[in-house]
């Protein structure tokens, strides 16, 4: 009888084919259940009276909720395990995404909005500690990749599905945006029943792995930890002190202004194009994010393959700004073709940035911390919608914004390119034998500038 051969990489694909499908399809509703209202903005005009003002802070002050309770929710989730927090997160942020379709006025819609944001709240930076867990940094930008994916699938078939239901309206006495709130937020809730049987908390409860698999992923993801010279903050004023904190804060910051400010908006940039209904408008807003798709898929696997964590990031910022501007200055059609150079950059970015903070970071300290980037930089997720629609209530168009979110992300690359701790050794690649790898160069205590 022959005994099969336990490699780093039969592992890894292991643990991938268990974890990241119920994270990825977890990843796309979480996505819909947050941005679905840009299909809906004139209707809600029409209907409940929500200008584009309005709007612009409704669609954004999901994030402040978001901000204000992702930490909480990390320590949370680093203490009581992934499989049950994460159950409880799903299932509060279905029910509140089922209850947008009662929006009735403006507070209504802003009270709403708030809500989702804060029951997301611990969701994307506690997928984000998860998978410190059970990838080890050689192999956790791919994951990241594969993960963050969601973002763009959830838009290629978010935009079409929306505008089909939509176009449901009158049926049973409801409006199609009523449908498409309560259609989209279910399955969320129904999912959210399974996740404690799909997700195991640590690799070494995992029963789907034998104990050879065990011990070989949790040393490698043990080697990646940082060294016991990297002394790990202890308290919110250390953390706030360390310059590479707060350059990765500005940084995600940057990323996520754009991302959230191109995606609230791309559909009324989309209906400059002439003749397009609801479901051509959903079909159209989704070409920028076949770009994304490759963005967040190749961005990764060349950071991971290369160990250059800074030379990507700093490239994605770049072409997120050249597709700013040509979404500006060229005629629609062409534009939406610049908005998909934007969504490669700003959507590729994100799972290589994520590589950096566990260089520095481990323990609750990591899980405090992630959520502390996250959740300031989903600020940007609030700023960049509600500059637009300041913008657009202002002068009739939302250029002059996009030039904004635009010098916001330049400011972003230019950060990155000071990233001199995170140079092409972060991250190398795992040795053939699946041995430990170096995952930062400067290991210095945390509070040291860099």
């Amino acid at each position: 009888m022959t005994t099969a051969v336990i490699t780093a990489e039969s592992v890894r694909r292991k643990v991938s084919r268990r974890l990241l499908p119920p994270l990825f399809v977890m990843f796309v509703l979480s996505f819909l259940d947050r941005t679905n209202v840009a299909l809906v903005k004139t209707h809600l005009a029409t209907d409940v009276g929500v200008s584009a003002a309005a709007y612009g802070f409704g669609a954004g002050i999901f994030f402040l909720g978001y901000a204000m309770l992702g930490v909480p929710s990390n320590l949370v989730l680093h203490r009581i395990g992934a499989r049950r927090w994460l159950s409880v997160m799903m299932l509060a942020w279905g029910v509140l995404s089922c209850a947008m379709a009662l929006v009735s006025s403006p507070t209504s819609f802003y009270i709403l909005r708030f809500l989702l944001g804060s029951a997301e709240a611990g969701f994307f930076p506690g997928v984000i500690l998860y998978l410190t867990y059970w990838f080890p940094g050689a192999d956790r930008g791919k994951a990241t990749g594969v993960f963050q994916s969601a973002v763009a699938i959830a838009s290629l078939i978010g935009n079409p599905a929306g505008g089909y239901l939509i176009g449901l309206h009158g049926l049973g006495g409801l409006a199609g945006w009523q449908w498409m709130f309560l259609l989209e937020g279910l399955p969320t809730v129904l999912l959210a029943v399974a996740i404690p049987w799909l997700l195991t908390d640590r690799p070494e409860q995992a029963t789907w792995l034998t104990h050879e698999e065990q011990r070989l992923l949790s040393d490698r993801i043990a080697a990646d930890r940082p060294g016991t010279d990297a002394r790990p903050p202890r308290a919110i004023r250390e953390i706030l002190s360390d310059s590479r904190v707060l350059r990765l804060m500005f940084v995600y910051f940057a990323i996520q202004i754009g991302v959230y400010g191109v995606t609230f908006w791309l559909p009324a940039l989309v209906g400059r194009i002439d003749g397009l209904s609801d479901l051509g408008i959903g079909f159209v807003s989704a070409v920028p994010w076949v770009f994304a798709l490759l963005g967040v898929l190749l961005l990764p696997w060349i950071s991971d393959r290369t160990g250059d964590r800074r030379g990507p990031l700093r490239l994605a910022l770049v072409l997120t700004v050249v597709g700013l501007i040509g979404a500006v200055v060229l005629p629609p059609v062409a534009a939406i073709g610049a908005l998909g150079v934007a969504a490669f950059g700003f959507l590729g970015a994100q799972p290589v940035f994520w590589q950096v903070p566990p260089t520095i970071l481990t323990g609750a300290q990591m899980a405090g911390t992630i959520a502390l980037i996250s959740g300031f930089g989903n600020l940007g997720g609030f700023l960049g919608p509600y500059v637009m629609g300041l913008v657009e209530t202002a002068t009739g168009s939302g250029a002059a914004g996009l030039y904004a979110i635009g010098a916001v992300v330049a400011a972003g690359a230019v950060v990155v390119t000071g990233f001199r701790w995170v140079g092409r050794d972060a991250g190398r690649p795992a040795s053939p034998a699946g041995g430990p790898t170096a995952d930062v160069v400067d290991q210095s205590p945390l509070g040291r500038s860099g």
